[in-house]
Order: structure tokens, then sequence, then C-alpha cells
């Protein structure tokens, strides 16, 4: 049986961690972060999208 890892990798921001993905409340996926550049980037978002599954959207969400 032959193992494999996961390929851990480098968050853009130059901070040098491991980056991870940013999803909203409804799973959708926002951007890769890591703790050093997480606040600026959820800045970038409308607050509501992280807290509330059944937030206001402009265009229809599908379901998987």
């Amino acid at each position: 049986m032959r193992f494999t890892f996961p390929i851990l990798r480098l968050c853009a921001c130059g901070s040098g961690h491991v980056r991870r993905e940013l999803c909203d409340a409804r799973r959708v996926f926002c951007a890769f972060v890591c703790d050093a550049c997480e606040t600026k980037k959820r800045a970038a978002y409308d607050p509501r999208v992280f807290k509330y599954a059944a937030y206001p959207a402009d265009e229809p969400i599908e379901s998987d």
C-alpha cells in the first residue's frame, strides 16, 4: 500500500506560513489564507457571508 501526504503550500502573502482555505458559511471557497493575513482577506468580503448561510446573493447559487 502506498501512502500519500498532502502537499503543504506557503501562503502568497509572504509570511512563510502554510496556507489554508477560507470558506464562507455556505462552504463556498473565498481565498487561501494563513493566520497572518486572514483578517485582511476577510475584510474584503461582507462579514455576513461568514456568519449566515442565508446571506443575500446577487446571483443564483447552485447546489452541488
